[in-house]
């Protein structure tokens, strides 16, 4: 998997190979449930066309399952995780980049009226088009032909703008960017963010339902609806999905007993962790460690 997907953090610090030009092209296929990319944000804009397959896409309070031929927005900062479903393919092809490259921050009229409205969460891209839509071809070709464009040759910088600039017209045009409603949905969506962070760095602590609606500020039962309104999962599902991640990581990386591993990611009885890793990957945590250390 690409390193964009899979930092430390929830958010992500993209590591552009040149900093003066934040723009990259990468490709991923999904092979045996795997990878699995939990929610996390960037500062980027990632664009993607679905060549093959299906996953749940989740990006702020919305969810779909992708079609072949689906372009994908996400907006700078949005809230987002793709997971495969049960074990179907999926291949896409994404473009990432921050819209400094375009002069976001510069004070001009293109900025003031489309980059910045985005980078300050005040725009929002919708987030599928499908080729039933309006546009959809135009947007599809000035894409593929980004995913084509030669990096090597010659003043492909300036290319590489005006197709970027030419994107951006045609999702203006065909009304793929719209204003971003600032009402209740987003403002709890924005702030399920920090508490995201937290469990990511206490997974292995015994973390209640009753302590984290108290780091939100909210009753059990509302904390509950509201997690499970905006991730499409309950609080305790992602909970579990962080533990597997982290225990999957030391499964391919130590030689650590089960036990042992089970117990570091926060899973207290080995029968549960044992049945909630094999429900996930379809593999007992031992069969895990084999299939990878045959893969190495």
């Amino acid at each position: 998997m690409k390193k964009e997907l899979t930092d430390s953090y929830f958010y992500h610090q993209v590591d552009f190979e040149n900093n003066l030009l934040p723009f990259k092209r990468f490709e991923t296929q999904v092979q045996n449930g795997q990878p699995d990319i939990l929610f996390h944000w960037h500062n980027e804009c990632e664009m993607t066309y679905v060549e093959a397959g299906s996953a749940r896409y989740h990006i702020d309070y919305e969810y779909f399952d992708s079609q072949p031929g689906d372009l994908i927005f996400i907006r700078p900062n949005a809230t987002h995780s793709i997971h495969p479903i049960e074990m179907k393919e999926h291949k896409t092809q994404s473009l990432l980049f921050h819209l400094d490259f375009l002069g976001a921050t510069h004070l001009d009229q293109t900025s003031l009226n489309y980059l910045q409205p985005l980078q300050t969460d005040k725009a929002k891209f919708i987030s599928r088009i499908q080729p039933q839509d309006p546009g959809y071809e135009e947007i599809k070709n000035c894409f593929i032909q980004l995913l084509a464009l030669d990096l090597e040759a010659d003043y492909y910088e300036l290319l590489l703008k005006s197709k970027l600039f030419e994107l951006f017209h045609f999702l203006f045009s065909f009304s793929y960017v719209v204003e971003k409603r600032t009402d209740d949905l987003y403002r709890k969506n924005e702030s399920l963010r920090g508490l995201i962070d937290y469990i990511h760095n206490h997974y292995e602590e015994n973390l209640s339902m009753d302590l984290l609606s108290q780091q939100m500020g909210y009753s059990k039962a509302h904390f509950m609806a509201v997690f499970k309104q905006h991730m499409g999962i309950s609080c305790m599902e992602f909970i579990i999905q962080v533990r597997l991640r982290a225990a999957c990581e030391l499964l391919a990386t130590s030689m650590k007993p089960i036990v042992d591993i089970a117990h570091q990611v926060g899973f207290n009885n080995l029968s549960n962790f044992n049945r909630q890793f094999k429900k996930s990957h379809h593999l007992t945590p031992s069969q895990y460690r084999k299939q990878f250390r045959k893969q190495g």
